[in-house]
């Protein structure tokens, strides 16, 4: 049983969509609330206040957009932290474990639930976050009414901001931000409760040691503010396009290794540990 096998894979998945119907359907139903949340609250405001039909004609539809992305990014990065979320219980990672299935096979199927269904699902909430946002722009007379879906998917103003940067900041800025969701997952994989608390632990002392390496090296490496002004000076001088190729690299790298750890720390889970009783 050591080569992957499409069937066992699929009966994986069968598994676990019967066991954990009502969790993901519940993640789903809070997926799409979260989608719908400020256009609701946005309009619900507007009627109490009485002020639906004095709403501006002109639909600003960026604002709304902006407020669900950041709303679906969070989502998106705390479901990260639940990857594993069958391991949370001993009963839980003996059903798991015991599956005649592969871990390859079974680190897959969780790999699909996070990556392509959660944005799967993303994308219906912002289909029915739209029509609720349709909904209502048609009460007010002569309003315009724009798409949130074209917004994310089709617009070009969501690159807008990036376009003073060099080519390649904002797959730089993808790339980061996918580790950063994805590090959630990896110590999911190393501690199945409380996890999250562990992960959010885990970025603040990481950014505060390095901001202190930072300051000690630039203390121990340059002998006065003139030379650091000097080493800044003569980065801006060195090719953009290079610089911002080698950090791309850099990111995917660090995006590869975090998925090759987490599967890694799977593929060595146990019933009972001293980290995981």
């Amino acid at each position: 049983m050591k080569k992957f096998s499409f069937n066992r894979f699929m009966n994986v998945a069968r598994w676990d969509l019967t066991i954990n119907c009502k969790f993901y359907t519940r993640a789903a139903v809070l997926m799409v609330a979260l989608a719908c949340m400020p256009i609701l609250l946005y309009y619900l405001y507007a009627i109490a206040s009485g002020t639906l039909f004095n709403v501006s004609r002109y639909d600003n539809i960026e604002t709304l957009g902006v407020l669900t992305a950041l709303l679906g990014c969070a989502y998106a990065v705390i479901s990260s932290g639940y990857m594993f979320h069958n391991l949370l219980t001993r009963q839980g990672r003996i059903n798991e474990l015991t599956l005649p299935a592969t871990n390859l096979e079974r680190f897959l199927w969780h790999f699909v639930v996070i990556v392509i269904g959660v944005n799967v699902v993303w994308f219906f909430s912002v289909l029915c976050a739209d029509l609720l946002h349709a909904l209502f722009r048609a009460v007010i007379p002569e309003a315009e009414i724009k798409s949130l879906t074209l917004f994310y998917y089709f617009d070009d103003y969501t690159l807008e901001p990036f376009d003073k940067y060099p080519s390649g900041m904002y797959l730089l800025i993808t790339l980061l931000g996918l580790c950063y969701a994805r590090s959630f997952s990896l110590v999911n994989a190393w501690k199945y409760r409380y996890n999250i608390p562990w992960t959010f632990l885990f970025h603040f002392i990481l950014q505060n040691v390095i901001t202190l390496f930072s300051v000690f090296i630039i203390i121990k490496v340059f002998d006065s503010s003139r030379d650091f002004g000097n080493f800044i000076l003569g980065l801006k001088d060195m090719n953009p396009e290079i610089v911002m190729v080698c950090l791309n690299i850099f990111a995917a790298l660090l995006y590869i290794g975090i998925w090759l750890l987490t599967y890694r720390l799977y593929c060595r889970a146990q019933i009972t540990t001293r980290r995981n009783p």
